[in-house]
């Protein structure tokens, strides 16, 4: 019976989003739009987060749902574009939350068209999910809603059906033991809303047997869902030990936003693990945070741990975080990590909506009672330290790059005010916490002279004030002016911007090790040149001096182009069209 019912859900599911429109015909909501356009030709101009004021890593358990989520992501989200929805392995809930799945919180707020799929290798849970979320008026409201239910384990490869392993233990322990143990007590396991409430009317309970197709991510999100941008993913497993079932889906960034939860199962090394890999993709991570001092407390219908009434949620990133400083020991597990797709900013405004709802921008937001705000507080009000290390890390003849770091003691800068002598030039530049391990901090000045000595001086700016300066002085290097003795097989164009993109450049586009296309660095002609002649597709190539080199498989167009000092741009004679491939 169970064989026959899983082979039943499967084929239906199959069948049924085979059968909707193809990848090509879906629409592509706003929000994605221009996901794929680059800022700058040949580099694109990513999305960071400063590390949040509320801290930097969770000092409370996760709140029991994404309900608050959502309800941010539908402020900022607010067309009615059909959207894509997955959960992967339900969970049963105890309490005042048996019946909302994730599923039923998405679909109270983005009900109006789209899909949704739920997989599980428990039948139960399926029947269940099906059953509560038909009781939901959100749900029954709307029938341009697709939702779908697949009985498959995820795993790493695609295989023959066999015993499910458990959700929570990525696979460590049988599904049945953990299914007996969730549902051998609670206060209402016996009542028809409880998804135990099945699995302990079953003939042979509480001896289990489940028995479940195992498959890839990617198989299902290829052959299911017909390879469709997902807007949210909820991953129930162990998303570590399943990372390599995902890896063409997350490679081709084929979600908005990616949800996982780390229990006390996790180590550090995986989450480490995950991040960096997500990262890898573009892909920024952060801890849903619970403020439970929020002036807006009670103000949302939203439960927090425990069950009761809390405040509202923001973010703690993760991605720019060193996780090695962490206390793992004492981090509060469970712990929910969201991972949104950096090339889409305007997902990141719900940033700005928890910050302004958790009460991040005011002063008084400390409890009386907590005296970790308090101490941070009163060191954030002293002005931060001078900057260590200043210094050259690349000269040119017209753009020199400087280096620092923060001082490690006292409150992290907001800023950094740069000036430089001669020119009267005055920057102000962000914090920057992508590279929090080191906290290395990086900047560059263009639009020098040659042969020029600057003197440049550096001060951290904090919400306490100022520090005092650190200077250096630099000379610029002498000018190189290529011999176009050895461009004869180019066509070459001095001060033009090329316009083009990563759609023109070289296969794979963007830096290595996965891209071809981009080298960051490479300020010089000749080293670009290098490059060009060395890749079978480049026919074209462009220099920004003292910055970067882009390969191009095009011939660009003057017309398309624009003027602009300090870049190069060579094209060889002769070629016009696009490289292609025999």
């Amino acid at each position: 019976m169970c064989g026959m019912c899983t082979r039943c859900v499967v084929c239906v599911v199959l069948f049924n989003l085979r059968a909707s429109k193809s990848q090509d015909d879906w629409p592509t909501c706003s929000n994605r739009e221009f996901r794929d356009d680059e800022v700058e030709p040949g580099g694109l101009k990513l999305l960071g987060v400063k590390e949040s004021p509320l801290g930097f890593f969770p000092h409370h358990q996760a709140a029991m749902t994404h309900e608050h989520f959502f309800q941010q992501l539908r402020e900022v989200l607010t067309d009615d574009c059909p959207r894509i929805f997955v959960e992967v392995a339900l969970q049963p809930a105890a309490g005042p939350m048996m019946n909302w799945s994730s599923t039923s919180l998405w679909l109270r707020y983005f009900n109006h068209s789209g899909m949704v799929l739920a997989i599980d290798p428990v039948n139960d849970f399926l029947k269940h999910h099906a059953d509560a979320l038909q009781k939901e008026p959100w749900v029954s409201a709307t029938r341009s809603m697709k939702v779908e239910h697949m009985h498959a384990s995820l795993g790493t490869t695609d295989g023959a059906d066999g015993q499910a392993t458990s959700k929570e233990d990525g696979g460590r322990a049988d599904s049945q033991d953990e299914v007996r143990r969730l549902c051998e007590t609670g206060p209402a396991i016996d009542t028809a809303d409880h998804p135990c409430f099945y699995i302990r009317r079953r003939d042979s309970w509480p001896q289990l047997d489940f028995h479940s197709p195992t498959l890839t991510f990617d198989t299902i999100w290829k052959r299911s869902l017909g390879g469709k941008h997902i807007d949210f993913l909820d991953i129930g497993s162990n998303f570590a030990r399943l990372l390599k079932g995902f890896s063409k889906s997350i490679s081709a960034r084929a979600f908005t936003v990616i949800a996982f939860q780390v229990n006390q199962r996790w180590t550090r090394a995986e989450l480490q693990q995950v991040v960096a890999y997500l990262d890898k993709f573009e892909y920024f991570s952060m801890f849903p945070l619970v403020c439970k001092d929020s002036s807006q407390v009670g103000t949302f219908d939203y439960y927090g741990p425990g069950g009761e009434k809390v405040g509202p949620t923001t973010y703690l990133p993760v991605s720019s975080t060193d996780i090695n400083v962490i206390d793992w020991e004492k981090m509060p597990f469970p712990q929910d990590v969201i991972s949104l797709d950096l090339r889409q900013p305007e997902i990141f405004k719900i940033i700005q909506l928890g910050d302004a709802q958790c009460d991040s921008e005011d002063d008084s937001v400390c409890g009386s009672d907590d005296e970790q705000c308090r101490a941070g507080d009163a060191a954030t009000s002293r002005p931060p330290e001078r900057p260590q290390l200043f210094r050259v890390s690349k000269s040119g003849s017209r753009s020199i790059t400087l280096e620092w770091r923060p001082h490690p003691d006292g409150p992290t800068p907001d800023s950094y005010l740069l000036r430089l002598e001669p020119g009267a030039l005055e920057e102000t530049i962000d914090h920057d916490t992508f590279d929090a391990l080191s906290s290395l901090q990086s900047y560059t000045i263009n639009g020098l002279r040659p042969s020029v000595e600057y003197t440049i001086s550096l001060r951290a700016l904090g919400i306490g004030g100022e520090s005092s300066k650190v200077t250096l002085s630099h000379r610029t290097e002498l000018e190189e002016v290529p011999s176009l003795d050895s461009f004869t097989s180019y066509d070459i164009i001095e001060g033009m911007h090329c316009g083009m993109g990563a759609a023109e450049e070289v296969q794979p586009a963007g830096p290595s090790p996965s891209g071809a296309s981009y080298f960051p660095g490479v300020g010089d002609v000749k080293g670009c040149q290098i490059r060009c002649e060395g890749n079978r597709q480049c026919i074209a190539f462009q220099v920004h001096e003292g910055n970067a080199c882009w390969l191009y498989r095009r011939k660009p167009d003057r017309r398309l182009g624009r003027s602009d000092f300090g870049w190069w741009l060579f094209a060889l004679l002769g070629k016009q069209e696009i490289y292609q491939r025999s």
